[in-house]
């Protein structure tokens, strides 16, 4: 099950993460060679169709989150401060980008601003895991004298 999890954890977050970065880099760029009323229809069509898949990953990503952040409380306090910091700090922006989506894709605020903010803490959360994941193992290394 902790496989299946961390595979769901991962591919959620690719989907999301890898479209916004796909939307921002590529797509809304391209579209201001098409005419403007043509280029707002297309986008608006474009963002609808992959809020499903962010709201379809958001829901991975919490699901699979909280069953890895289960599994794993152990580990997590027994890092200390630092375990409890950076996962704490991760869950945080979690959030804070999970709102952010909300607030883009109800019209609170401008798409274009959504996506760029998405796209920062979305590269932080990407650190913070990875920083995590480092301690983690290397805390798992220093346990088995390693």
């Amino acid at each position: 099950m902790q496989i299946f999890m961390r595979y769901v954890h991962i591919v959620s977050a690719v989907s999301a993460v890898g479209g916004l970065v796909f939307l921002s880099v590529c797509l809304s760029p391209a579209t201001r060679l098409l005419d403007d009323g043509f280029s707002d229809t297309w986008m608006k069509m474009i963002r609808h169709r992959f809020h499903r898949v962010v709201w379809i990953s958001i829901g991975g990503l919490i699901v699979s989150g909280i069953y890895n952040w289960a599994m794993l409380a152990g580990v997590y306090k027994a890092m200390g401060p630092v375990g409890g910091a950076i996962i704490g700090t991760k869950v945080l922006l979690a959030m804070i980008l999970f709102t952010v989506v909300w607030l883009g894709s109800s019209g609170i605020l401008k798409p274009k601003a959504a996506q760029m903010i998405n796209l920062h803490l979305a590269a932080v959360i990407i650190l913070l895991a990875s920083v995590l994941r480092y301690y983690r193992l290397e805390h798992l290394q220093s346990l088995i004298g390693g």
